[in-house]
Protein backbone atom coordinates (compact mmCIF):
# COMPACT_ATOMS: atom_id res chain seq x y z
CA UNK A 1 0.00 0.00 0.00
CA UNK A 2 2.85 2.35 0.87
CA UNK A 3 4.52 1.55 -2.48
CA UNK A 4 1.29 2.36 -4.35
CA UNK A 5 0.94 5.65 -2.49
CA UNK A 6 4.55 6.55 -3.32
CA UNK A 7 4.03 5.86 -7.01
CA UNK A 8 0.84 7.87 -7.05
CA UNK A 9 2.67 10.84 -5.55
CA UNK A 10 5.17 10.64 -8.43
CA UNK A 11 2.43 11.18 -11.02
CA UNK A 12 1.88 14.65 -12.51
CA UNK A 13 -0.64 16.71 -10.64
CA UNK A 14 -3.39 16.58 -13.29
CA UNK A 15 -3.11 12.78 -13.54
CA UNK A 16 -3.09 12.46 -9.77
CA UNK A 17 -6.28 14.51 -9.55
CA UNK A 18 -7.98 12.33 -12.17
CA UNK A 19 -6.98 9.16 -10.29
CA UNK A 20 -8.31 10.56 -7.03
CA UNK A 21 -11.55 11.62 -8.71
CA UNK A 22 -12.16 8.18 -10.17
CA UNK A 23 -11.34 6.55 -6.84
CA UNK A 24 -13.84 8.81 -5.13
CA UNK A 25 -16.41 8.02 -7.83
CA UNK A 26 -15.88 4.30 -7.35
CA UNK A 27 -16.05 4.47 -3.59
CA UNK A 28 -18.98 6.84 -3.35
CA UNK A 29 -22.21 5.34 -2.14
CA UNK A 30 -25.46 5.61 -4.00
CA UNK A 31 -26.72 8.20 -1.56
CA UNK A 32 -23.93 10.56 -2.47
CA UNK A 33 -25.34 10.84 -5.97
CA UNK A 34 -28.91 11.11 -4.81
CA UNK A 35 -31.33 14.02 -5.15
CA UNK A 36 -29.98 15.69 -2.00
CA UNK A 37 -26.46 15.92 -3.44
CA UNK A 38 -27.80 17.15 -6.76
CA UNK A 39 -29.77 19.90 -5.05
CA UNK A 40 -26.92 20.87 -2.74
CA UNK A 41 -24.32 21.11 -5.52
CA UNK A 42 -26.56 22.08 -8.43
CA UNK A 43 -24.97 23.96 -11.30
CA UNK A 44 -25.90 27.68 -11.29
CA UNK A 45 -28.84 28.41 -13.57
CA UNK A 46 -27.89 32.03 -14.34
CA UNK A 47 -25.40 32.69 -17.16
CA UNK A 48 -21.70 33.37 -16.53
CA UNK A 49 -21.42 32.23 -12.91
CA UNK A 50 -18.22 32.91 -11.01
CA UNK A 51 -15.95 30.06 -9.85
CA UNK A 52 -17.07 30.56 -6.24
CA UNK A 53 -20.73 30.39 -7.30
CA UNK A 54 -20.11 27.12 -9.13
CA UNK A 55 -18.34 25.68 -6.09
CA UNK A 56 -21.00 27.04 -3.67
CA UNK A 57 -18.19 28.48 -1.52
CA UNK A 58 -17.54 31.94 -0.10
CA UNK A 59 -14.78 34.10 -1.50
CA UNK A 60 -12.41 33.31 1.39
CA UNK A 61 -12.65 29.51 1.19
CA UNK A 62 -9.47 27.57 1.92
CA UNK A 63 -7.68 25.33 -0.55
CA UNK A 64 -8.74 22.21 1.37
CA UNK A 65 -12.39 23.28 1.15
CA UNK A 66 -12.00 23.96 -2.57
CA UNK A 67 -10.41 20.54 -3.16
CA UNK A 68 -13.08 18.74 -1.15
CA UNK A 69 -15.87 20.62 -2.93
CA UNK A 70 -14.25 19.78 -6.27
CA UNK A 71 -14.61 16.07 -5.49
CA UNK A 72 -18.25 16.62 -4.51
CA UNK A 73 -18.97 18.47 -7.76
CA UNK A 74 -17.23 15.82 -9.83
CA UNK A 75 -19.34 13.07 -8.23
CA UNK A 76 -22.49 14.94 -9.23
CA UNK A 77 -21.58 16.57 -12.55
CA UNK A 78 -19.15 14.12 -14.11
CA UNK A 79 -20.39 13.20 -17.65
CA UNK A 80 -20.49 9.52 -16.58
CA UNK A 81 -22.33 10.21 -13.34
CA UNK A 82 -25.90 8.80 -13.17
CA UNK A 83 -27.14 12.02 -11.60
CA UNK A 84 -26.68 14.07 -14.79
CA UNK A 85 -27.60 11.57 -17.47
CA UNK A 86 -30.87 13.39 -18.08
CA UNK A 87 -28.86 16.22 -19.68
CA UNK A 88 -27.57 16.33 -23.20
CA UNK A 89 -23.99 15.05 -23.61
CA UNK A 90 -22.82 18.46 -24.80
CA UNK A 91 -24.33 20.14 -21.75
CA UNK A 92 -22.74 17.57 -19.38
CA UNK A 93 -19.30 18.08 -20.91
CA UNK A 94 -19.69 21.87 -20.91
CA UNK A 95 -20.60 21.91 -17.21
CA UNK A 96 -17.76 19.58 -16.28
CA UNK A 97 -15.30 21.71 -18.28
CA UNK A 98 -16.57 24.79 -16.45
CA UNK A 99 -16.03 23.05 -13.11
CA UNK A 100 -12.47 22.08 -14.04
CA UNK A 101 -11.70 25.61 -15.22
CA UNK A 102 -13.15 27.06 -12.01
CA UNK A 103 -11.02 24.66 -9.96
CA UNK A 104 -7.87 25.72 -11.84
CA UNK A 105 -8.70 29.37 -11.22
CA UNK A 106 -9.47 28.90 -7.53
CA UNK A 107 -6.28 26.89 -6.96
CA UNK A 108 -4.14 29.41 -8.85
CA UNK A 109 -3.19 27.07 -11.69
CA UNK A 110 -4.90 29.33 -14.21
CA UNK A 111 -4.97 33.08 -13.94
CA UNK A 112 -8.15 34.89 -14.89
CA UNK A 113 -5.81 37.57 -16.39
CA UNK A 114 -7.83 40.33 -17.95
CA UNK A 115 -11.03 38.28 -18.10
CA UNK A 116 -13.55 39.10 -15.42
CA UNK A 117 -15.32 36.47 -13.39
CA UNK A 118 -18.46 37.22 -15.42
CA UNK A 119 -16.69 36.06 -18.59
CA UNK A 120 -14.46 33.28 -17.26
CA UNK A 121 -16.79 30.41 -18.07
CA UNK A 122 -16.29 30.52 -21.83
CA UNK A 123 -14.02 28.07 -23.55
CA UNK A 124 -10.54 28.19 -22.00
CA UNK A 125 -8.83 28.50 -25.37
CA UNK A 126 -10.70 31.68 -26.38
CA UNK A 127 -8.14 33.88 -24.68
CA UNK A 128 -5.30 32.10 -26.49
CA UNK A 129 -7.13 32.56 -29.79
CA UNK A 130 -7.58 36.24 -29.00
CA UNK A 131 -3.85 36.56 -28.35
CA UNK A 132 -3.07 34.82 -31.64
CA UNK A 133 -5.45 37.15 -33.47
CA UNK A 134 -3.76 40.21 -31.97
CA UNK A 135 -0.35 38.88 -33.01
CA UNK A 136 -1.64 38.23 -36.53
CA UNK A 137 -3.07 41.74 -36.76
CA UNK A 138 0.19 43.19 -35.54
CA UNK A 139 2.19 41.20 -38.13
CA UNK A 140 -0.19 42.30 -40.89
CA UNK A 141 0.07 45.94 -39.86
CA UNK A 142 3.87 45.66 -39.76
CA UNK A 143 3.98 44.14 -43.26
CA UNK A 144 1.73 46.92 -44.60
CA UNK A 145 3.89 49.57 -42.95
CA UNK A 146 7.07 48.09 -44.45
CA UNK A 147 5.41 47.88 -47.86
CA UNK A 148 4.44 51.56 -47.66
CA UNK A 149 7.94 52.55 -46.60
CA UNK A 150 9.49 50.49 -49.41
CA UNK A 151 7.18 52.05 -51.98
CA UNK A 152 7.93 55.52 -50.65
CA UNK A 153 11.69 54.91 -50.88
CA UNK A 154 11.41 53.47 -54.39
CA UNK A 155 9.34 56.45 -55.60
CA UNK A 156 11.19 59.14 -53.73
CA UNK A 157 11.02 62.38 -55.71
CA UNK A 158 7.99 61.31 -57.76
CA UNK A 159 5.19 62.50 -55.53
CA UNK A 160 5.09 59.48 -53.23
CA UNK A 161 3.71 59.52 -49.68
CA UNK A 162 5.24 61.14 -46.69
CA UNK A 163 6.54 64.57 -45.78
CA UNK A 164 9.92 63.87 -47.32
CA UNK A 165 8.42 62.75 -50.64
CA UNK A 166 8.63 66.10 -52.45
CA UNK A 167 10.09 66.96 -55.82
CA UNK A 168 13.83 66.89 -55.30
CA UNK A 169 15.10 67.62 -58.82
CA UNK A 170 17.51 70.55 -59.07
CA UNK A 171 16.70 73.55 -61.36
CA UNK A 172 19.37 72.38 -63.83
CA UNK A 173 17.58 69.06 -64.28
CA UNK A 174 14.05 70.38 -64.52
CA UNK A 175 14.50 71.94 -67.97
CA UNK A 176 15.61 68.55 -69.26
CA UNK A 177 12.41 67.02 -68.00
CA UNK A 178 10.36 69.75 -69.68
CA UNK A 179 12.18 69.23 -72.99
CA UNK A 180 11.58 65.48 -72.86
CA UNK A 181 7.89 66.00 -72.10
CA UNK A 182 7.57 68.56 -74.94
CA UNK A 183 9.16 66.24 -77.51
CA UNK A 184 6.93 63.42 -76.35
CA UNK A 185 3.78 65.52 -76.80
CA UNK A 186 4.90 66.72 -80.25
CA UNK A 187 5.64 63.17 -81.37
CA UNK A 188 2.20 62.09 -80.23
CA UNK A 189 0.52 64.97 -82.08
CA UNK A 190 2.44 64.27 -85.30
CA UNK A 191 1.57 60.60 -85.14
CA UNK A 192 -2.13 61.24 -84.56
CA UNK A 193 -2.50 64.24 -86.90
CA UNK A 194 -3.38 62.23 -90.04
CA UNK A 195 -6.14 60.47 -88.16
CA UNK A 196 -7.47 63.55 -86.39
CA UNK A 197 -7.28 66.23 -89.09
CA UNK A 198 -7.74 64.43 -92.46
CA UNK A 199 -11.31 64.02 -93.70
CA UNK A 200 -12.31 60.34 -93.74
CA UNK A 201 -14.06 60.85 -97.11
CA UNK A 202 -10.81 62.13 -98.58
CA UNK A 203 -9.01 59.01 -97.41
CA UNK A 204 -11.70 56.81 -98.99
CA UNK A 205 -11.50 58.73 -102.27
CA UNK A 206 -7.72 58.47 -102.34
CA UNK A 207 -7.91 54.73 -101.79
CA UNK A 208 -10.52 54.42 -104.58
CA UNK A 209 -8.38 56.38 -107.03
CA UNK A 210 -5.34 54.30 -106.17
CA UNK A 211 -7.31 51.11 -106.72
CA UNK A 212 -8.58 52.40 -110.09
CA UNK A 213 -5.07 53.30 -111.18
CA UNK A 214 -3.80 49.86 -110.20
CA UNK A 215 -6.63 48.20 -112.17
CA UNK A 216 -5.92 50.31 -115.28
CA UNK A 217 -2.22 49.48 -115.07
CA UNK A 218 -3.03 45.79 -114.81
CA UNK A 219 -5.29 45.99 -117.88
CA UNK A 220 -2.60 47.77 -119.91
CA UNK A 221 -0.05 45.17 -118.95
CA UNK A 222 -2.51 42.42 -119.92
CA UNK A 223 -3.12 43.96 -123.35
CA UNK A 224 0.58 44.42 -123.99
CA UNK A 225 1.33 40.86 -122.96
CA UNK A 226 -1.47 39.56 -125.21
CA UNK A 227 -0.27 41.54 -128.20
CA UNK A 228 3.30 40.31 -127.75
CA UNK A 229 2.06 36.75 -127.45
CA UNK A 230 -0.08 36.98 -130.60
CA UNK A 231 2.83 38.48 -132.56
CA UNK A 232 5.12 35.67 -131.44
CA UNK A 233 2.56 33.06 -132.49
CA UNK A 234 2.14 34.73 -135.90
CA UNK A 235 5.89 34.77 -136.41
CA UNK A 236 6.21 31.09 -135.59
CA UNK A 237 3.37 30.24 -138.01
CA UNK A 238 5.03 32.19 -140.80
CA UNK A 239 8.35 30.46 -140.16
CA UNK A 240 6.66 27.07 -140.26
CA UNK A 241 4.91 27.91 -143.53
CA UNK A 242 8.20 29.10 -145.03
CA UNK A 243 9.89 25.83 -144.04
CA UNK A 244 7.07 23.81 -145.62
CA UNK A 245 7.32 25.72 -148.92
CA UNK A 246 11.09 25.26 -149.03
CA UNK A 247 10.71 21.50 -148.47
CA UNK A 248 8.12 21.25 -151.24
CA UNK A 249 10.35 23.20 -153.63
CA UNK A 250 13.28 20.92 -152.88
CA UNK A 251 11.15 17.83 -153.59
CA UNK A 252 10.08 19.22 -156.94
CA UNK A 253 13.65 19.98 -157.97
CA UNK A 254 14.69 16.39 -157.16
CA UNK A 255 11.82 15.06 -159.25
CA UNK A 256 12.77 17.15 -162.26
CA UNK A 257 16.40 16.24 -162.10
CA UNK A 258 15.60 12.55 -161.88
Amino acid sequence: MHLLSTRLQQLPHHLLVQVQVHVRLASTSKSANGPQAQQQFSFPAHPNPTPHQIFHLPAGASQSDIKARYYDLVRVHHPDSPSCRHLDPSERHARFQSIRTAYDILTGKQSPSRRSYNDWSGYPYEEQLDIMRRHQWARTAERERRAREGFARAHHGYGAWGNEQVWTASPDDRWKDRVIITFGVLSLVVGLAPVLFINPHTLVEQRHLQASANLAQARRETREFGWERRREVRRRVQEHQQEVREEQLAEREKTWCG
